[in-house]
This record gives structure tokens, C-alpha cells and sequence, in this order.
């Protein structure tokens, strides 16, 4: 057989090289970051049918605000008048009477009426964007479990392939009697077993992407992109300012505040609806025979509401209880803020740890001792079991690696979520030792 020249080696190679470098390309996965989340939250904005909802709930508490009247409607009043024989002339009397009454907007009613509306618009409002806030926070979730199940999905994909390989090489050995039937049924075992979990996987990776489709508002078999596992984040810092940051900004609490607002404008409002009415009325009479006017009247109209002064101090009693409500819900949402900032620093500080020891310490212990083996039952020194048990570590160790590093980053997303930032200020950060070399 004629053996092909070397020259057209390289060339080979090369060719090999651009389309393996190609074929990266253009299967990279997108790396899960605050910045990502960012850029794909005009989608969640204008596809989200959740989130559309509650704005155009807002947008309807703003229309009813800017509706609320000022001046209630008059009321027109027409009749006729009929007389007796006994009775004074038509003519001088006039039979066609005519009147008109308007509510005078003298004792507030009407203001703290518009006020209640702009409390519930704001509230409204505020309960749109914290939503929004929260959908942001979900999706970030989302990626970062979409990126750990294909990180775990690599790693299934990698430990069958080693299994088969391994599967391979005893088929060979069986022929010369080096390799035990039970041998070669546990690695089979163990192919099928890789198989199956790969299966499962796909299965778990289809269910986290119609998740975040769901976010998207997109349908459920959308294809989406491919998402990888951030890298491990440094050490976050705690700062006694976030506390004061997160208290003015966590979304949950800006609502709870508008609420406590909007129960304070219901008190007022209340309050001021025990007081009369006043009316200012016109009243004329005209003859229907020549149409003429024959006498008018100016009138003042006071409402009586002191008859039910006990059921207003009653609406008055609940509208405050209400409030107090309101204001004890908004004290022990700070309280967990507060608690909230020092759980989240403190998940993110316990991943980071249990993501260091996998990454810096289990991993290249375990990688040095399977190496070893591997060259030990490749020669025929070593037990299957053992070199199989080493396996198992290995993958253990980098599942519990890129868990801690997406448990980390979830943490992240809630600190963000709290502190109404978008992504993790630099002060958080730990300055770098003056020790160090430069990067």
C-alpha cells in the first residue's frame, strides 16, 4: 500500500485545526453574567405577558388618577307645576319650573379623592418595576442552572466516552483471559449507567430551558442560546453601608412603602368624607304660554351626616388599623433586608470556599491519583475498582466544583436583587496585595 507523501501532512493537520477552531466558535456558549441578564431584559420587558400586565395595571391606576373629578356633575332638575282653581294664576306663576344643583368642592373631598388615586397609581407602578426587578432575578437563576446542567451534561458526555474507551480495552484483554466476566459486566453496567444519566440530563436541560423561555416570553420549544458557568467570583466584601443602600432600594419594600403611603391617603380621604355637603342650587319658574320668566330662586344645601357619625368613626377606626398595618409590614421588611444582606454575603463567601476546595485542593489530588492508576491497570498492576472509584471522585469533584460556583453566583443575583444594583460595585471587592505581581 502506497503511503501518502509527508509533505501533504500539514496541510492535513492544518485543515483538521481551522475546522475544529471553527466548530468551537460557533458552538461557545455565552457566559452567564449580571451584564448578560441585562441586555436580555428588554425581552422580559415587551414579551413577558406577567409583567405586561401589572404595567398596563399601572397604566390604568394613572388614567383613573388623572380622571378623578374636581367638580362633581351638576344635576339639571325640569317639571311642571299645576294649579287649582283655588290657586293663583298660571300666568303669574309660571307652570314650567327649571333648576339646576352643583356639589361646591369647599371641604376636600374631591382633593383627598385624587390623592387615594395617585397613591394607588404609584403603587401600582412600583409594583410593576418590582417585578420586573424580580424576573431579572429569576432569570438569572435560570441561566446559571441552564449553564450547571451543561456543565454536568459535558462531564456525563466525557465519563462515557472514558468508559467506553476503558469498555474497549478489556474486549480486548477478555480474549486472552486477563479480564474476568464480572469485570466486564460492571464496566458495561457502568456504560449503560452513563448512558442513562446522559438521557436524564438532556431531559433536565429541556425542562431549565422552557424555564427561561417562559421568562422570555417566548414559547417553549424556542431554541436558546447556550449558556456556560461564570467563572469562580472573588471574595465579596461586606460594606455597613449596603444596609442604607438596600433600605431605599429592595423592590419589596419600595412597594410595601406605597402601600403604607396609599393607606395614609385612605385615612384623610375618610376622614373627610364624615363632613356635609354643600350644594349651591338655582331654581326658576316660566308661563308655557309666552315662555316668559316669572320668579327665580338661589339656594344653599347642606348634607346631615352627623346621623351616622358613629358608622364614620368606624370606617375612620378601620382605615387606620389598616395603616398601622401597613407601617408594621414595611418595619419588618427592613428588619429582613438587613438580615437578608449579611445571609446573602454570607452564601456567596460559603460557595466560594466550597468551590475553592473542589477547584484547589480535591481536584488535583484526585487527578494525580487517577493518572496513576490509570497507569497502573494499563500495565495490569491495578484493581478496576479502584481505578473506577478514582473516576467517580473525579467527577464528583468537578460537579461539586461548578455547583458551588453557580450557588455562588445565585447568591449574587439576590444580593443584586436586595441592593437594587445591576451588578456588584468595585468597593465589594478585596484590593489586591501589593505583594502580588501585576497581571
Amino acid at each position: 500500500m502506497n503511503r501518502p507523501s509527508n509533505r501533504f501532512r500539514p496541510r492535513s493537520w492544518t485543515g483538521w485545526l481551522a475546522t475544529g477552531l471553527l466548530t468551537a466558535l460557533l458552538q461557545r456558549a455565552e457566559v452567564v453574567t449580571p451584564a448578560a441578564v441585562q441586555r436580555l431584559a428588554g425581552s422580559v420587558r415587551d414579551r413577558n405577558p406577567g409583567l405586561q400586565a401589572l404595567e398596563m395595571r399601572a397604566g390604568a391606576a394613572q388614567a383613573q388618577a388623572e380622571g378623578t373629578r374636581r367638580w362633581a356633575d351638576p344635576t339639571l332638575r325640569a317639571g311642571g307645576v299645576g294649579f287649582t282653581s283655588r290657586g293663583p294664576l298660571v300666568s303669574e306663576e309660571g307652570d314650567i319650573a327649571l333648576g339646576v344643583t352643583q356639589t361646591l368642592p369647599v371641604f376636600g373631598k374631591e382633593a383627598a379623592a385624587r390623592a387615594v388615586a395617585e397613591a394607588e397609581s404609584k403603587t401600582a407602578r412600583e409594583t410593576a418595576e418590582a417585578r420586573f426587578q424580580m424576573l431579572k432575578r429569576d432569570l438569572m437563576e435560570r441561566l446559571l442552572q441552564s449553564a450547571l446542567l451543561n456543565r454536568t451534561l459535558e462531564l456525563a458526555e466525557a465519563d462515557r466516552v472514558w468508559l467506553q474507551r476503558i469498555l474497549n480495552t478489556l474486549e480486548i484483554r477478555q480474549a486472552s483471559g486477563k479480564v474476568s466476566a464480572a469485570q466486564l459486566l460492571q464496566l458495561r453496567n457502568e456504560v449503560s449507567q452513563a448512558e442513562t444519566r446522559i438521557r436524564l440530563q438532556k431531559i433536565d436541560a429541556k425542562d431549565a430551558a422552557a424555564r427561561i423561555n417562559r421568562i422570555l416570553g417566548h414559547s417553549m420549544d424556542h431554541a436558546i442560546e447556550q449558556w456556560e458557568l461564570p467563572p469562580k467570583a472573588a471574595p465579596v466584601l461586606y460594606q455597613p453601608q449596603w444596609s442604607r443602600h438596600a433600605l431605599a432600594a429592595e423592590p419589596r419594600l419600595r412597594v410595601a412603602r406605597k402601600s403604607s403611603d396609599e393607606a395614609g391617603a385612605r385615612i384623610e380621604a375618610t376622614r373627610r368624607s364624615q363632613r356635609p355637603n354643600l350644594s349651591l342650587g338655582l331654581d326658576s319658574r316660566q308661563y308655557s304660554g309666552d315662555g316668559g320668566l316669572r320668579n327665580g330662586a338661589a339656594t344653599l344645601s347642606l348634607s346631615l351626616p352627623w346621623f351616622n357619625g358613629d358608622r364614620y368613626r368606624k370606617d375612620i377606626a378601620r382605615d387606620r388599623l389598616r395603616f398601622e398595618a401597613a407601617h408594621r409590614e414595611v418595619a419588618d421588611l427592613e428588619a429582613e433586608v438587613t438580615l437578608e444582606i449579611h445571609h446573602w454575603v454570607t452564601r456567596i463567601e460559603s460557595a466560594r470556599i466550597r468551590a475553592e476546595l473542589a477547584e484547589e485542593t480535591l481536584l488535583p489530588r484526585i487527578q494525580a491519583a487517577l493518572d496513576t492508576s490509570m497507569a497502573s491497570f494499563s500495565a495490569g498492576t491495578a484493581e478496576l475498582r479502584d481505578t473506577l472509584d478514582l473516576r467517580r471522585q473525579w467527577i464528583e469533584a468537578q460537579s461539586s466544583q461548578a455547583t458551588a460556583v453557580a450557588e455562588q453566583w445565585s447568591a449574587i443575583a439576590e444580593l443584586l436583587l436586595t441592593c437594587g444594583w445591576t451588578n456588584l460595585p468595585q468597593s465589594s471587592l478585596p484590593a489586591p496585595s501589593i505583594s502580588s505581581p501585576a497581571p
